[in-house]
């Protein structure tokens, strides 16, 4: 269905190869976007990565419904990629790193199709605090098919300890550190999706495509900021009443 030359490239690009610039799934819209994306996420399944999650994109901020309204594209995470909380990672192995703090839902039972946020709340296990870690791999703005493709330009996930669930996930406040300096705190309010709205709403566009959640996956469900990660340091996020996660670069 896909072009294997382009399955390939998308391939190799996640996995950290430098591929030749100009590869692009411009040509696609973005719901044949999300299909080439699903179809590199087999690929890199068969080849032995397993499936650790999903993020949802574009539930925050002023770009919100610039792809259409309520539609929020999603990305795959990579077990391989899925650190804990106080890990050591090498600055290298991410190219132009941006890191962003999110909450993190942990599924405890599977979730598919159609289904309200109610639902989509009543079958998650925890909120963890998480970091998200992505890297500009291939030419294309957040909003591009080749983007989506790419699985939104996800490289992984830091996760820390779980907390219970509870309401009100737009009203958490996260103070982001770098070594020792504030860098930033955020309070997202209206300005972010509810996170169980973003769950249901994963659901039943991975619906579409034949797919749903299982228990134990990890769902990332916005951004609060955005800081790009220029060399080595501990960045750390506190979050309130949910918990703080940190991760290195060395």
């Amino acid at each position: 269905m896909y072009d294997e030359s382009l399955v390939k490239t998308f391939v190799a690009a996640r996995l950290g190869a430098v591929v030749e610039p100009g590869m692009s799934a411009a040509q696609h819209d973005i719901h044949e976007a999300l299909g080439l994306q699903l179809a590199v996420l087999d690929r890199l399944v068969d080849g032995g990565e397993r499936l650790a999650g999903w993020k949802v994109g574009l539930t925050s901020g002023a770009r919100r419904d610039v792809m259409g309204k309520g539609f929020r594209p999603f990305g795959y995470l990579l077990e391989s990629r899925t650190l804990a909380s106080g890990d050591v990672l090498g600055h290298d192995r991410i190219r132009s790193c941006y890191l962003e703090p999110e909450l993190c839902l942990v599924l405890g039972a599977p979730l598919r199709g159609d289904v309200d946020p109610a639902t989509a709340r009543s079958a998650v296990r925890g909120v963890a605090p998480a970091f998200e870690l992505n890297e500009v791999r291939l030419s294309g703005g957040a909003d591009d098919p080749t983007t989506i493709a790419d699985g939104l330009g996800n490289w992984g996930i830091v996760v820390g300890p779980e907390a219970p669930v509870r309401a009100g996930l737009t009203d958490v406040t996260v103070d982001l550190w770098h070594d020792d300096t504030l860098v930033a705190r955020r309070t997202p309010g209206a300005a972010m999706d509810d996170p169980y709205l973003s769950l249901s709403r994963l659901c039943a566009l991975l619906h579409r495509y034949g797919r749903g959640l299982e228990a134990g996956q990890r769902v990332i469900t916005g951004s609060f900021c955005n800081q790009s990660v220029s060399g080595p340091g501990t960045w750390r996020a506190a979050f309130s009443d949910v918990g703080e996660v940190t991760v290195r670069f060395a």
